[in-house]
């Protein structure tokens, strides 16, 4: 009886990790990339944001401002950007207990976009925060990146800086 209890244990904590969401479980492989540069930081470089805020080519994404014009990560890009993103290890969700960030508002240096499904995904990237947020479906969620993971991001979205002042 005690051996029945285990398997049918055992078989519903199998059964439900699998049921678990990706962080990304949206993204496929074949999938294309596109990224959008952010705007300066809206409280640290307060007086380029509103400068470059009232350019003709700015959108906005929520509340996050960016330059208009999304572009499209070439092969040499794409492939180690998917492996950053399927390999999820270097993102986490905050711990409740970690005190507050002293980086302002979350404020993202640049998104990528993906499509699936018929709806648009944005996973938007803050440096100085070191936080990604995942906004899909009309849900965002936020996650804690780790040094390594966003020292790649960084150095595979600085071939997308063009319009941001340096």
């Amino acid at each position: 009886m005690h051996m029945k209890s285990l398997l049918f244990s055992l078989t519903t904590v199998f059964l439900f990790a699998g049921c678990q969401e990706s962080v990304f479980q949206s993204l496929k492989k074949g999938d294309e990339l596109f990224v959008l540069e952010g705007l300066p930081h809206p409280v640290r470089e307060n007086s380029s944001f509103e400068k470059e805020k009232k350019r003709n080519d700015v959108m906005q994404i929520e509340d996050y401002w960016f330059y208009d014009g999304k572009v499209k990560a070439s092969e040499e890009i794409h492939n180690p950007l998917m492996n950053l993103l399927f390999d999820e290890s270097g993102f986490h969700m905050p711990d409740s207990n970690s005190p507050p960030k002293d980086c302002g508002p979350f404020h993202p240096d640049f998104a990528i976009m993906w499509n699936s499904d018929g709806g648009v995904n944005y996973l938007m990237v803050c440096y100085t925060c070191a936080e990604a947020k995942l906004i899909k479906e009309g849900r965002s969620e936020t996650y804690e990146v780790n040094v390594d993971k966003m020292n790649s991001l960084r150095n595979l979205l600085a071939n997308f800086q063009a319009n941001r002042p340096r």
